[in-house]
């Protein structure tokens, strides 16, 4: 439970939440501290300078004691705030003194000494509660003038009160909504778990249920169905790929089988004999080379074949290739013609080269008529070798085309046969060629001929 998803979302969007609010919490209590004490200094200051520019507007109207004290206290008693005004003139008495005041002054709870002309302060053993302390110097009066501070700490004190109760309730919330999210959020997960968790390798047809909602989740499943067809795909290669070996070394095997019952008969003559010795080695040396070439494309497959990397002449190779392939077109009767070759050197192994070469060639033989033609081409493009073995052959159907590349395929399996292949040529071709970082690829039309290009990097 603890280590599941579900708990570990819920306790982040909790967290999250609770920390949010716990932050914009203490920011809004500071900005509103802030705000209100700025509130009262302004209010304290405001008062002070209408007394000082109120007591010199008297002075200069000449206006009796009495009634300025009168004006005084009218004005106190119309402010918003409570007030605390206490005056001295520059005899050292009491000129005015609020009646919140009476038997205390406030020139006693002034901190700093009263030589200043401008003080603002906030003594806190003034009676039960403290205030916020004003004092103005003139040339006519010393000014003290006090407001308590209980507006703003009975706000901040509201204020924590509504945060108090809020906070628990908002982590409560936090809690639930997360839960809530994330069971809503894991649950199409959970669906996709079970629709996985039926998918077996008897049952790769299965799909996960897509979603319309082109989300995470969606890529996610639509990323696992992809990943299922290409394992759907592979196992069905497989399957073909375990079926046709099986077949090529099976008809090998029964072909010998059959030969070495019929050596054993007593009627057999020394000459048939060794007619069936022939034939069985034939059919072994057939076998041999299919298992190499399988064993071969293992080992590539693993990444367990090693390559070379030596400078290559593509163009000697080329033309002790070509000397080689006029004599194995010769038996029958097929005309092979070196058109072009260019001076290009690869960077590459020459041993898989020259067997790429061969495999090409050989292919064209095979699938050629008696008395038909071959050519070969080697033409430097840019920074690309570009090899061209074409042939007038029997050509391969269009639908053939994208699978010809494929381990054990033949375009026609009766004379594929006849002709001593296993469908394997092609398919370690486009290994050597892609190993070397190139491209392979072919153009065919039917009883016209075929004509395969491979396409390498050149190193200078």
């Amino acid at each position: 439970m603890l280590r599941s998803i579900r708990f570990k979302l819920t306790l982040w969007y909790s967290t999250i939440v609770a920390v949010t609010f716990f932050v914009v919490g203490f920011a809004t209590y500071q900005f509103v501290s802030r705000m209100l004490n700025a509130s009262l200094d302004q209010s304290v200051t405001n008062e002070v300078q209408w007394i000082a520019a109120h007591m010199e507007k008297q002075d200069e109207r000449q206006e009796s004691a009495a009634n300025m004290r009168d004006e005084i206290q009218e004005h106190s008693r119309f402010s918003p705030l409570k007030e605390y005004v206490e005056i001295w003139d520059t005899a050292g008495h009491i000129f005015y003194q609020s009646r919140n005041l009476t038997g205390d002054t406030l020139a006693h709870y002034l901190i700093a000494p009263p030589d200043h002309r401008w003080l603002l302060e906030t003594p806190t053993n003034f009676r039960d509660h403290d205030i916020r302390l004003a004092f103005n110097k003139t040339s006519r009066a010393s000014i003290y003038l006090a407001m308590p501070t209980t507006i703003v700490t009975s706000a901040l004190s509201e204020l924590l009160n509504i945060l108090g109760w809020m906070g628990p309730a908002v982590l409560v919330l936090a809690v639930l909504g997360g839960f809530f999210l994330a069971r809503k959020s894991l649950s199409k997960v959970t669906k996709v778990t079970e629709a996985a968790k039926r998918i077996t390798a008897d049952r790769l047809h299965d799909r996960i249920p897509e979603t319309a909602v082109d989300d995470e989740l969606g890529n996610l499943i639509l990323t696992f169905n992809e990943m299922i067809s290409r394992l759907d795909a592979s196992f069905e290669q497989m399957k073909q790929f375990s079926g046709d070996a099986s077949h090529e070394l099976r008809t090998p095997l029964t072909v010998i089988r059959t030969q070495l019952e019929t050596a054993l008969n007593s009627k057999v003559s020394p000459a048939e004999t060794k007619m069936i010795i022939a034939r069985c080695l034939d059919e072994a040396i057939r076998m041999s080379g299919t298992i190499e070439n399988l064993l071969l494309l293992a080992r590539s497959d693993a990444g367990q074949v090693a390559m070379k990397a030596d400078r290559v002449d593509v163009k000697e190779l080329m033309v002790q290739t070509y000397e080689e392939s006029v004599i194995l077109a010769s038996q029958k009767s097929i005309t092979v013609t070196l058109q072009k070759a260019d001076p290009v050197t690869v960077q590459g192994d020459e041993y898989r080269l020259r067997q790429m070469l061969l495999n090409l060639i050989d292919n064209a033989i095979k699938y050629s008529r008696q008395k038909g033609a071959i050519n070969l081409r080697l033409v430097r493009e840019q920074n690309a070798a570009r090899i061209i073995v074409s042939d007038n052959g029997i050509g391969i159907p269009e639908a053939d085309l994208p699978r010809i590349f494929d381990r054990f395929y033949r375009v026609d399996r009766a004379r594929s046969r006849e002709m001593g292949g296993a469908g394997l040529g092609l398919s370690i071709t486009r290994w050597i060629v892609e190993a070397h970082g190139g491209t392979l690829s072919v153009k065919s039309d039917l009883s016209v001929g075929s004509e395969f290009t491979v396409t390498l990097p050149v190193s200078g």
